[in-house]
């Protein structure tokens, strides 16, 4: 089966990048002769072995793509953040392709809402092979504004597994990784981290290889930090967060990565994406809607969280290792 995947790849986004990965396999588990085809938008995907084709084109880019397309069996859109409710990235879809596509365990953005968009979606959507989105909350805004059910399929990268880094440290060891959605909590989690009173050594990674990333991370951490380079590759990314004791974070995979390794994540308010992780596995009580202080990093250090974070974590993957190739 020739096989296009079309998603926010090649951008060095730790999340996306591993999410790749995972689909992969589990497409080759299904189909070990399968020949895959990642459009990408970089060549950050090359950051590690890959043993599938490569078009430089991603979702805002594959219009031109359309002939080639119709060559495929199947084109799978996912997974990631891919749908929102105010803007229409996938037009390619719209007319011209003949050929059966699904949307494999996406997200959906209720951030800003359009009814012409939504009426284009609509169509795209019941026009699809198949559609699975990544959490019971995406499922709702998608019966709410899109009129279909769907079901609920987590991600792919919840089957990654990473090999601790060996690390040695000064008390415990948190790691902090910010994004420009949660900008009022830079300043919180800088004063939560020098007062807390739980000995501890501060780390900083970026979960996209962007200097503003790299900036955010500084002005939210002391100046004792320790940063992991940008060069790093992404898997010793996922490995350094695998060997962390709590995780800070207002990216949605860097605290998904820490939960499926035993390891606390404080999630901070910043895209609805976050909210809805925490709420599908019932870790209200780690979200921060309001302010986070050196207490509550105290507290949550103090408890032992592993047997109970892993558990969730091996449901989850459970789920996770549903086909991606939906049954003829």
């Amino acid at each position: 089966m020739k096989i296009a995947i079309i998603g926010y790849y090649g951008h060095n986004n730790l999340g996306d990048e591993l999410n790749l990965l995972e689909m992969i396999k589990l497409i080759q588990k299904q189909d070990p002769k399968a020949d895959i085809t990642v459009f990408s938008g970089g060549l950050g995907t090359l950051y590690y072995e890959v043993d599938y084709n490569l078009v430089l084109a991603d979702r805002l880019g594959v219009n031109k793509y359309r002939d080639t397309l119709n060559k495929y069996d199947l084109v799978i859109i996912g997974g990631g953040g891919l749908i929102f409710l105010g803007a229409n990235y996938f037009d390619f879809l719209q007319e011209g392709i003949k050929v059966p596509y699904i949307f494999s365990r996406v997200g959906i953005d209720d951030r800003i809402v359009s009814q012409p968009v939504l009426e284009q979606l609509k169509k795209i959507l019941n026009r699809a092979y198949d559609v699975t989105v990544r959490t019971s909350s995406d499922r709702e805004l998608a019966q709410k504004y899109l009129g279909i059910d769907c079901e609920v399929v987590p991600e792919a990268i919840w089957n990654y597994e990473a090999k601790p880094f060996p690390l040695a440290t000064h008390g415990k060891k948190i790691m902090v990784s910010m994004n420009a959605y949660a900008s009022k909590y830079f300043a919180q989690v800088k004063e939560a981290l020098i007062n807390t009173k739980t000995p501890k050594t501060a780390f900083t990674v970026s979960m996209q290889d962007t200097s503003k990333d790299f900036y955010y991370n500084i002005m939210s951490t002391p100046d004792n930090r320790v940063i992991l380079p940008e060069s790093v590759s992404l898997h010793k990314k996922a490995s350094f967060i695998a060997s962390m004791d709590m995780v800070i974070t207002s990216r949605l995979h860097a605290g998904l990565l820490a939960i499926s390794h035993g390891i606390p994540a404080i999630m901070l308010k910043s895209t609805p994406k976050v909210q809805f992780l925490m709420k599908e596995l019932n870790l209200n009580e780690f979200f921060v809607d309001g302010v986070i202080n050196q207490s509550m990093i105290d507290e949550i250090l103090s408890r032992n969280m592993a047997t109970h974070l892993l558990s969730i974590s091996k449901h989850m993957k459970e789920l996770s290792k549903a086909p991606v190739i939906p049954a003829k």
